[in-house]
């Protein structure tokens, strides 16, 4: 049975010339890059140079990259980093610090919960849902702005519909109140440009397994004048913010993964939305599916379906058994039995949002994998609704 992989957004293989970078540094080239002898500095001198590159990557200083374990690790590092650093700075402690923030109610579940864990410590959070093509309304989010408002939190690509989110029109009306911004970048890097200046980002995450990079790095870059306090103590890691041992063999990859995310691709991979518009108008045509998103301008390797009269952790299991490999949403809440809170926060009616399953493409697809997939999927459902 030839089984196809249509979940690229929850994580993707490593690209062969990215092992290839990263292979000597699981070997022997194995030092601490926090120790000043030979294999040490060895060490040190790699991770300089992917420093480099993830800079390049995103047109700032290296100076403004940090590497963390996760894109989680990042996100959290951003918002309760800078939070704590607030508190520290203006009344010794998070608990007295009040103030409030905006966050949209599509984000990821590594952004949401540290919002919320926030409101335990008595910070107001505004959440803002999207309108039904799943993209958010900047007015909504510039007209919830407060005087003691301290960040704002909007992602760039939702990782579930694959729709884009107004940035830069935030980003304007922000740099002039002078309130920092975090944007999750995560889905839209390998997609669209991530530049944090042109998004006119404070914070910006990235995470490489999404790019054909590994697992276990994550990177955050930080604005210069932006001030952070650490989350994980224990260390002096990239000016005093992390405690570890830097994971040298994935940050070596994730450079990698990031030096070949050129325009040259960018343009390439975007000519396959054609494939997701084929792949989507012919499960219209034969199964009268639901596109979420459908309308709102999307990255080009993720489609969002909802497949009326079929529960979607039912279709999923004999996806799985027919060669196909989806998701409900995000990986992270793979586990819960919970509705879509991005399918829900557009408005969506609950039977519509039991019943969708996301569709992400890796960047080697074709037209006759999605040719085979359209036809396993109408075989799947069909047989589902009898």
């Amino acid at each position: 049975m030839e089984r196809l992989y249509f979940d690229a957004n929850a994580t993707t293989p490593v690209h062969p010339e990215v092992y290839e970078k990263m292979d000597p540094y699981l070997r022997e080239e194995f030092g601490n890059p926090s120790s000043i002898h030979f294999w040490g500095q060895r060490a040190r001198n790699a991770l300089e140079e992917a420093r480099l590159q993830v800079a390049n990557f995103l047109r700032c200083s290296p100076s403004e990259v940090v590497f963390t374990g996760s894109g989680t690790e990042a996100n959290n590092l951003a918002i309760l980093g800078l939070t704590s650093r607030l508190a520290e700075q203006r009344v010794s402690s998070l608990k007295n610090l009040g103030g409030h923030c905006v966050v949209s109610a599509i984000e990821h579940s590594s952004v949401m919960d540290p919002f919320r864990w926030l409101e335990g410590w008595g910070i107001k959070v505004s959440y803002i849902p999207s309108d039904a093509s799943g993209r958010v309304d900047p007015e909504r989010v510039i007209d919830s702005l407060r005087e003691e408002t301290i960040l704002v939190s909007l992602m760039l690509v939702n990782n579930e519909t694959g729709v884009v989110q107004p940035v830069q029109e935030v980003s304007r009306i922000l740099r002039e109140r002078r309130i920092p911004l975090h944007v999750d970048a995560i889905q839209g890097a390998g997609k669209i440009p991530v530049v944090p200046m042109e998004l006119g980002a404070d914070l910006l995450t990235l995470a490489p397994h999404k790019t054909e990079g590994p697992k276990g790095v994550g990177v955050l870059y930080i604005r210069k004048g932006c001030k952070l306090s650490p989350i994980i103590r224990g260390g002096s890691l990239d000016g005093g913010l992390r405690g570890g041992t830097h994971n040298v063999p994935a940050i070596v990859g994730c450079g990698a993964a990031l030096a070949r995310l050129d325009e040259e691709y960018l343009s390439r991979v975007g000519e396959k939305a054609s494939l997701r518009d084929r792949f989507e108008g012919a499960l219209e045509e034969r199964l009268s599916v639901e596109v979420n998103g459908k309308g709102a301008e999307r990255v080009w390797n993720t489609s969002n379906i909802a497949f009326p009269g079929v529960a979607a952790d039912v279709l999923l299991v004999r996806l799985d058994q027919a060669g196909i490999a989806a998701s409900r949403g995000s990986a992270c809440a793979s586990g819960s039995t919970k509705p879509s809170h991005v399918l829900l926060a557009m408005g969506l009616e609950r039977d519509r949002v039991l019943s969708s399953i996301r569709f992400s493409f890796l960047p080697s697809i074709t037209g006759r994998e999605v040719d085979l997939a359209v036809d396993i999927i109408e075989e799947c459902v069909k047989d589902l609704r009898r």
